[in-house]
């Protein structure tokens, strides 16, 4: 029997520790994932070493964020020059915070309403992706160019309907762009997911993370930000592929995200990350 959605985001706790976070705070710049996931959405148009985009990369188009957040990747995708954005969050706090930001932003209007809001290009709605539709919806039917979404899909329990609805929504040749935590990140039940320590045969310390339980999919529940019992649906890398493919989709990029030896050297607190794939990152595309 499926589970209610959690909403752990509209926790007034949660909420607050959440936007300590750098990528809360400074955006996209603070994904550490962000110029791969940029080059995805831009099909390689420009070197991933750009930061800012000297043309409309999207000029014209018509672009789904599922789990929008504050709205950062929206807002990129108005600023580059998408012709409607609509960003859709769960989280009635979210989508507040992402208003707020289009309230001080001069290229934003002040026109507000909680679960529809026109501002500018970018219509904001209150939203459940695990039971949203499209395939019903004459309107929304093959209308997007690009969906595009941030580690949502992790909280999904039935990954492949919303697949399917992303399908029909999608235009011919349309792309889905989207990341999620890494598999091997979510999959440990015992010991929990944490890094352990071993000695190497020079007795120097050595970290490792503790995988078990990769091939057993279905929810775990984790500490995060100081609040207990948040719920993620594991599931391998092979289903992530594999019900892209069984509904209508073809594989066009993949990256097991790590830091690079570039990123250490720039922040060195990031060493133990390069032991493990910390985010998985999928772009395909509509047949």
């Amino acid at each position: 029997m499926a589970l209610q959605p959690q909403n752990i985001y509209d926790d007034s706790a949660f909420f607050s520790a959440y936007g300590t976070l750098p990528r809360s705070q400074q955006g996209l710049s603070a994904a550490p994932e962000w110029p791969d996931l940029r080059h995805m959405v831009l099909h390689d148009r420009l070197p991933v070493s750009d930061s800012t985009d000297s043309t409309l990369a999207l000029e014209g188009h018509r672009i789904l964020d599922l789990g929008c957040g504050y709205g950062w990747f929206a807002r990129w995708a108005r600023d580059n020059g998408a012709a409607y954005v609509k960003a859709v969050d769960i989280s009635h706090k979210m989508i507040c915070q992402a208003m707020q930001f289009e309230t001080n932003n001069p290229k934003g209007s002040s026109r507000s309403h909680l679960n529809s809001t026109s501002i500018g290009e970018i219509n904001f709605e209150v939203g459940n992706i695990e039971s949203i539709t499209f395939s019903d919806n004459n309107r929304e039917g093959g209308s997007y160019n690009i969906v595009y979404s941030s580690l949502a899909f992790h909280y999904v329990e039935d990954l492949a309907r919303l697949y399917r609805e992303i399908h029909s929504c999608l235009e011919k040749r349309g792309k889905l762009v989207f990341s999620v935590e890494h598999p091997i990140s979510s999959a440990p039940i015992h010991p929990g997911p944490d890094w352990k320590s071993l000695e190497d045969e020079g007795g120097q310390e050595q970290k490792i993370w503790p995988l078990n339980c990769y091939s057993d999919e279905g929810w775990r529940v984790t500490s995060w930000l100081g609040v207990d019992g948040i719920r993620k649906y594991h599931r391998t890398v092979e289903t992530y592929v594999k019900l892209l493919l069984e509904n209508g989709f073809t594989l066009t990029g993949f990256k097991d995200w790590a830091p690079s030896i570039e990123d250490v050297a720039k922040h060195p607190e990031w060493t133990d990350e390069r032991h493990r794939p910390y985010f998985l990152l999928i772009c395909a595309e509509k047949k």
